[in-house]
């Protein structure tokens, strides 16, 4: 019977481990699923799902043999929940459980490939007994379907890392099943030398179950050979070593070699009573394997009362379950007695017929690859041969590195010395890149400066050629046709209201232009006092009050008596004169330009709102630039600007550590905005 460990748990569960692998009571089944109902209250933490994910794993190993139904629906749930949370261990675990269900289906190939994604799982988390228990049951289910040289090799390197991890519990079991395979291809020699290897680990074990376990499949060598005593001396002894803890699963396979026995020495009615016994334990497990023994055995003893009736009957019982689960071996004894049935009840055409397909299965095994003891130890060989050219393979790569580690070292001597060389190379070229960007950075900004000073050199030209020339060339012609008599001193004095407002403007201009020259003058000079904005406004207001009046518009100052600012005097005047100017040229007859203040705790709020025809939204970022196109446009009466005022407003207020903007809707007017520190304390912080 082969070993299978049932738990690949790792959690301390040490009262239910004491006999892992062996004992299927309903009491110790009852204990895990207390522990599961327990867990299942508390899964929030990923910790607590693991755990919870362990313990379905066990319990559902435990089911194995008593209800393999159950088994397939807690590892799913198990496996379900493992992939939920990327749990590769609890991954690993489930579908280890879940390629017994697939075998004891018969789907060899699914348990196999359930196995091996369990195995990659396995090896991914570093759990190393978790392979040695996957590659044990994988060997076990290539044993099955009787590709022996494959289970060889998987219960091989399942030794190796029992070995290397000091897994003696798992190796015996390992070396166990090992021994079954040798005897399985009726190589019992080899079989009883590595049982003489399990016996010794045993030992190292004391633990009695263990050494029953062993006894029990050493009995099955000694039963095929038909050394009978001595099986029996062995197999007696497990069979009390199962009976003190009710290992069913065992004692039912116990119970068959009994029968077996009993059957070789001429007492088939004893051998029934046995056999009657296993069947019993069997009817509450779910181990075909072993009922397939039992049947093709009654078959046997029936056989020997020649009761050929139920002697066929159970032979073809062991066919159908052998045949469901694809079992090549159990398959070719049972038709063995069967024909062996036939022969014996006369019907010869039967017997034939049953030993045909008897030899025809016997060929098939034959020609399985590893299927004899020369095969499997060919594939030990092979093994073998591969581990030494694999450690062999290392010990030399071991040295080529030691070669590989001195040219290394070598080579990283010279590497750093030329990795030094180029990280000085590499600063002189960043400090000689980072002077070559500020140089860069210097022509541009001289670049832009000179454009600027071109822009205000033809700027300057265009106002000194247009705006002013023009006037005082019609002033000139006025004159010069008033000396030589072309115009009577009446006419004269008819023009004297027009000639008093181009002079207006003009000396309007003149201002705003000598203010801006000296902008213009590596920024002007500011000179910040304590200045009252009401009454730089009312005189402003005043100044320009004849010409609000000649489009009958209204200014309404509004603003504080008390607006006191740390700005440059004169360059508030500017400001206000320029707003205000502004205001009255876009502002239509009988209009309305209202000036009022707000206070801040730094600032004073300055608001000049008129009721003209408004800005257009596309205009008012560009509002203060020299490019602005509103500046220069003709007001309501046709009145023409210079360009200068909105961008000479812009300077003096930044000079002066203030901010200016506007807001405007059309046809409803504009509202000019601009703020200035209210004493030198908030004057200073701003710097």
């Amino acid at each position: 019977m082969n070993n299978q460990p049932y738990s690949n748990i790792t959690f301390i569960l040490v009262f239910l481990f004491l006999f892992t692998q062996l004992s299927y009571s309903q009491a110790k089944v009852d204990s895990i699923r207390k522990l599961v109902v327990a867990a299942e209250k508390q899964v929030e933490t990923k910790d607590q799902k693991e755990y919870y994910i362990d313990l379905l794993v066990y319990l559902a190993s435990h089911y194995q043999y008593e209800n393999i139904d159950s088994l397939k629906v807690i590892a799913d749930k198990a496996l379900k929940l493992s992939k939920t949370i990327s749990y590769d261990k609890g991954i690993s675990d489930a579908l280890s459980i879940l390629s017994y269900y697939s075998s004891y289906q018969g789907n060899s190939d699914l348990a196999l490939r359930q196995l091996k994604q369990a195995l990659q799982k396995a090896k991914k988390v570093g759990e190393k007994n978790l392979q040695i228990d996957i590659l044990n049951q994988i060997g076990t289910e290539y044993s099955y379907i009787g590709q022996n040289g494959d289970a060889l090799k998987a219960y091989l390197k399942a030794t190796d890392l029992a070995i290397e991890s000091n897994n003696i519990e798992t190796l015996s079991l390992i070396k166990d099943n090992t021994a079954s395979l040798y005897a399985s291809q009726k190589d019992y020699k080899q079989s009883l030398e590595i049982y003489k290897e399990v016996e010794a680990l045993n030992k190292k074990i004391n633990h009695p179950l263990f050494t029953a376990e062993t006894n029990a499949n050493i009995s099955d060598i000694y039963i095929k050979t038909n050394q009978l005593d001595i099986a029996t001396e062995y197999l007696d002894f497990s069979i009390k070593a199962f009976e003190k803890v009710n290992d069913k699963g065992w004692l039912s396979y116990c119970y068959i070699n009994k029968a077996r026995i009993l059957i070789k020495q001429n007492e088939p009615k004893l051998a029934l009573k046995w056999l009657d016994i296993s069947e019993d334990i069997l009817k509450e497990l779910t181990d075909d394997r072993t009922l397939i023994s039992l049947y093709n055995t009654k078959a046997k003893a029936y056989l020997s009362l020649n009761n050929i009736n139920k002697a066929e009957s159970f032979a073809w019982k062991s066919i159908e379950l052998s045949n469901r689960l694809s079992l090549l071996e159990e398959t070719e004894d049972s038709y063995n007695t069967l024909y062996l049935t036939y022969k014996k009840s006369g019907e010869t055409e039967l017997a034939l017929k049953n030993l045909e397909k008897y030899k025809s299965i016997s060929d098939s095994i034959l020609k399985k690859e590893n299927t004899n003891s020369l095969g499997a130890l060919k594939t030990r060989t092979e093994y073998e041969r591969e581990k030494k050219e694999a450690e062999a393979l290392v010990k030399k790569e071991l040295e080529k590195h030691q070669n590989y580690l001195y040219a290394s070292i070598i080579a990283s001597a010279i590497l750093i010395f030329i990795l030094l060389l180029i990280k000085v190379q590499a600063n002189t070229r960043k400090k000689l890149y980072k002077q070559l960007i500020e140089q860069t950075n210097i022509l541009k900004k001289r670049e832009a400066e000179l454009e600027t000073i071109n822009k205000t050199k033809d700027k300057l030209f265009s106002i000194i050629g247009h705006d002013l020339r023009n006037p005082i060339a019609a002033l000139q012609s006025l004159l010069d046709m008033f000396v030589s008599k072309d115009v009577e001193a009446e006419d004269f004095l008819s023009f004297i209201p027009k000639l008093k407002g181009d002079v207006d403007a003009l000396f309007f201009t003149l201002t705003n232009l000598l203010s801006w020259s000296k902008t213009q003058m590596n920024g002007g000079s500011t000179t910040p006092t304590l200045t009252n904005l009401f009454k730089i406004a009312k005189e402003n207001t005043n100044l320009l009050a004849e010409l609000a009046e000649f489009k009958n518009i209204s200014i309404i100052n509004n603003m504080d008596t008390k607006v006191f600012v740390w700005a440059d005097e004169n360059q508030m005047s500017v400001v206000i004169r320029n707003l205000l100017s502004n205001a009255i040229k876009f502002t239509k007859q009988n209009g309305t330009i209202t000036i009022s203040s707000k206070e801040t705790k730094t600032n004073w709020i300055v608001i000049i709102k008129d009721t003209g025809i408004g800005i257009k939204p596309s205009l008012l970022d560009n509002l203060f630039s020299y490019d602005n196109s509103i500046a220069v446009s003709y007001g309501t009466n046709n009145e023409k600007g210079t360009g200068l005022g909105l961008p000479l407003c812009k300077e003096m207020i930044t000079n002066n550590k203030g901010t200016i903007w506007a807001e405007s809707t059309l046809e409803k007017g504009t509202s000019f905005y601009f703020t200035i520190p209210k004493d030198n304390e908030y004057y200073e912080n701003l710097n």
